[in-house]
This record gives structure tokens, sequence and C-alpha cells, in this order.
């Protein structure tokens, strides 16, 4: 019996061929450039590329949301689904075998009377599907890279969450700073009406002029309530980020000035982001899965052979020793006549599926120079505003020294001096909010350009659990 099973094995491995060749693709398949617009820095960013805004805090939050954040958590948890899928795919690759029992007790009527009998029996059963065309052997390939692209999901929601935390910390910075102007201008606002009532109480000015003066320092003091709210929901938001309830935040982590744009990065070439990007890896996966489901799906059109053993030892009781066995053995031959070519239409919607993930990743690729332009082209042109309102801040205190002098010696109206003042406010405001924007492009550009760092992460206890009982073909697979 046993030489029969090798006989068979040996002669289904030597005759398993796949019906479809798979490809092997040039990625993409759509034109990329030579280099980006931009000639870029000499700077190697970090590999954590936060860390390159120089913010302890900042990475503390980040690392603290990268551990405990629920949606890279159920990101976890999709792997170890899918690579549970894909060991129980691969597990028909191999026999299945069954221990069965079974236990009777038998009544006859005969001429003599009433007889009884029992019988037991114990056995095992073999069967196995022979993987002549290798279609479980390639539907177990497109599902160990459905794994693969789930581990790239990980990691690009691993990606964006960084982006997404960062981006809130620069926000609640800003609006940090943002405060401490509008107080500054507050401070300042209240020391010119002091000096207008001053002038009124001693008839040197009139009662219109003390309320242009009032009505200058609400239109200050109406900017800190929704600073404050903008604050305040940030800070909810990174809480939630990294899986806490929103609750109060310690103020006193939060510097009141934001950090200065670090130096513009290597950014390489556009080809690298395939291999930078975890959503074009997670791509690229699909699209090699698809191209395995389609030789499966052709393999199901050809001959299926299935192999069967079976040994039952049989005994009349219980208590009895078995004294005797049956053996089986069979086989099976299935070869589709008529099925109203179900079988042919799957062969044509994976091809299909082939051809959208094609397409798919060439658009996601275009997408992917898109963001790194996009970013590069906003920062640069965010770097030029930020002169702009530089240049205007300077004038404009100039333009407040002369209102003031002019309106002193009696020259200019007061409301000269309020226009001024009220322009410099607006222009220190504004500067406060491009100087965070600016920060915000730079940390895209980081994103746009990927990275390697998250291979390092862990999965929670539960989900490294899990994955584990998925067995370890999934990280081998990774590793080649």
């Amino acid at each position: 019996m046993t030489r029969l099973i090798v006989i068979i094995t040996g002669v289904a491995t030597m005759c398993s061929c796949n019906p479809v060749e798979i490809p092997t693709r040039t990625m993409p398949q759509v034109g990329s450039p030579s280099s980006f617009s931009e000639v870029g820095g000499v700077i190697e960013p970090p590999i954590r590329w936060w860390q390159a805004f120089d913010d302890p805090v900042l990475d503390a939050q980040v690392d603290a949301a990268l551990s405990s954040n629920l949606n890279l958590s159920q990101a976890w948890s999709r792997l170890a689904q899918a690579a549970a899928t894909a060991r129980i795919t691969g597990a028909s690759l191999l026999p299945e075998v069954n221990l069965t029992s079974s236990a009777a007790r038998n009544r006859g009527d005969s001429s003599s009377g009433i007889t009884y009998s029992s019988s037991w029996a114990v056995g095992f059963g073999l069967s196995w599907e022979i993987d002549l065309w290798r279609k479980i052997a390639n539907q177990t390939e497109a599902a160990v890279l459905a794994a693969l692209a789930s581990r790239q999901d990980v990691d690009h929601t691993a990606l964006l969450l960084t982006g997404t935390v960062t981006d809130t910390w620069f926000t609640i910075r800003e609006q940090a700073e943002l405060i401490k102007v509008i107080e500054e201008q507050i401070f300042l606002s209240e020391k010119l009406l002091q000096a207008v009532e001053y002038r009124y109480a001693n008839g040197l000015t009139d009662a219109l002029q003390v309320y242009q003066q009032r009505q200058q320092l609400e239109g200050v003091r109406i900017q800190l309530p929704p600073a404050r709210s903008q604050l305040e929901t940030s800070m909810n938001a990174l809480n939630v980020l990294q899986g806490n309830p929103p609750e109060a935040f310690d103020l006193a982590l939060i510097e009141t000035s934001l950090p200065e744009l670090p130096p513009l990065p290597v950014l390489g070439s556009p080809a690298n982001l395939v291999s930078a990007r975890p959503d074009l890896r997670a791509a690229r996966d699909r699209l090699a899965a698809a191209d395995h489901e389609v030789a499966a799906a052709v393999a199901n059109m050809l001959p299926t052979i299935s192999f069967s053993l079976g040994y039952d030892f049989l005994s009349s009781s219980f208590a009895s020793p078995f004294n005797s066995g049956m053996a089986s053995v069979g086989g099976s031959l299935l070869q589709p006549l008529f099925d109203g070519d179900r079988r042919g239409a799957e062969v044509v919607r994976r091809r299909a599926i082939v051809q959208e993930r094609l397409d798919a990743f060439s658009e996601a690729f275009l997408k992917a120079l898109q963001e790194v332009e996009d970013a590069l082209d906003r920062e640069r042109n965010q770097i030029e505003l930020l002169a702009e309102i530089a240049a205007q801040i300077k004038l404009a205190e100039r333009q407040l020294q002369a209102a003031r002098t002019s309106y002193t010696d009696g020259v200019a109206e007061y409301l000269d001096v309020i226009s001024a003042v009220q322009t410099q406010q607006s222009l220190q405001r504004q500067q406060v909010s491009a100087h965070k924007q600016l920060l915000a492009y730079r940390a895209s550009l980081y994103r746009a350009l990927g990275g390697t760092w998250m291979h390092e992460l862990t999965p929670p206890p539960v989900d490294a659990e899990l994955e584990h009982q998925a067995g370890t073909s999934l990280e081998e697979e990774n590793e080649a």
C-alpha cells in the first residue's frame, strides 16, 4: 500500500505542470521621468522621517500612536486573517487523513428466536486531490501574495498614521503659538486703549477715537476662541489617534513656537517609489496574485484526479480485540464536459481582474509621482509666501510707527493708527499659519517618498499570536 502511494505521488509530481505561464512583468507600464522637478538636497532623511523635525515630544506622540492606534490594530488583524487564509488554501496540497470509529448493536429475528450482535470499528481514511495542473498550488500562491499585500497594507496604514499624527501635532503647536501671539496683540491693544483714554480724559481727543480703539481691541480678542477651540479639538484628535479617550493635554509639553524647516532631503529616482511605497508594493503583490488566479481558473477546466485510501479494524464488541480488518483503495477522474461555460467565463473574469489591477498599479504610480511633485511645488511656493509675509510685516511696522508719529503731531487721524495696527497683527497671525502649512507640506513630501522603517513594526500580542498560529510560511515567502 505504501508503495502504491509513493508511485502515485511521484507520477503526480512529475506530471504537474502549469497550464498558464505566469508572466514576469516590468513595472510600472507607464512612462516614468528620470528625475523629479527639484534636484533635491544632499542630506539623507532619517529612517523615521518625522525625526527630521528634531522634536522629542513629536517622536513620543508618534511612537504612542504606532503602539496603540486602533485602525493600525485592525490592519494587523486583517493580516492575521490573510495569513490564515493562505495556510488554509495551502493545506489542500497535502492529503487529508481522518480517524473514524463506530459502534453498533443489532437485533435480528430467526426461527430460533431473537438474536443480538455487536460490532465495533476503528479506522482511518486518507483522501487526496492530486494537483496535476497546479490549480491548488496557484491558488495557494495567490493567497500568499494576498497576505503579503495585506502586510503592505499594514505598512501603508502606519505611514499614513505617522503623517496624521505629525500634522495634528503641528496644528497643536500652531494654535499654541497663535494664542501666544494673540495674547501679545491684546496686551498691545490694551496699552493703546489706555493711551487714548488718557488723552480723552485730558480733553486731547474725542470719544470716537476711544470707541475706535475699543473696537480694534475686541477685534483681536475675538480671535482667541477659535484658536482655543482648534487647539482643544486637535488635542482630542491626537488622543483618539493614540487609542485613548479625549482628555486634557499637558500644555507645558507644547512649545509655543514651531520648528524650523529641515533641509530638503535626497529625493532619489522616481522609479524607487515602487519599492519605497507600501501602497505600490501592495498593488504589485495583488497583481501577481491575480496572475496565479488566472492559472488556477484555467486548471479548473482540466481533468481532476482524486485518490482515497482507508482501513478499518473490526471487532464484535468493545471488550473484544480487533480480530479482522477491511481495506479500501479508490480513485476518481473528473473531466468537465458541459457547465454552461461557467469555468470559461471564470477565466475571462480573472483575466479582466489582471488588467484592472495592472491599470490600478499604473494609476497608483502616477499618483505617487504627483504627490511628490505637488509637495515640492507647494513647499517652494509656500517659502515664497513666507518671504513676502515677512517683508510685509517689516513694512507694517514702519507704517505703524509713521502713523503714530503723525497722529501725535496732529497730522493724521487715529483711524490711520488703527488701520496700521490691524494690518500688522493680521500679518503676524498669517505668518504663524503659513509656517505651519510649510511644515505640513514637508511632512507630505516625506510620506510621499515612502520608506522601509515600517518593516520593523511588530503586531500587538493578540494579532502576533494569531499570525503565529497561521504559520511561518508567509514570513519565509516575504524574506525570499
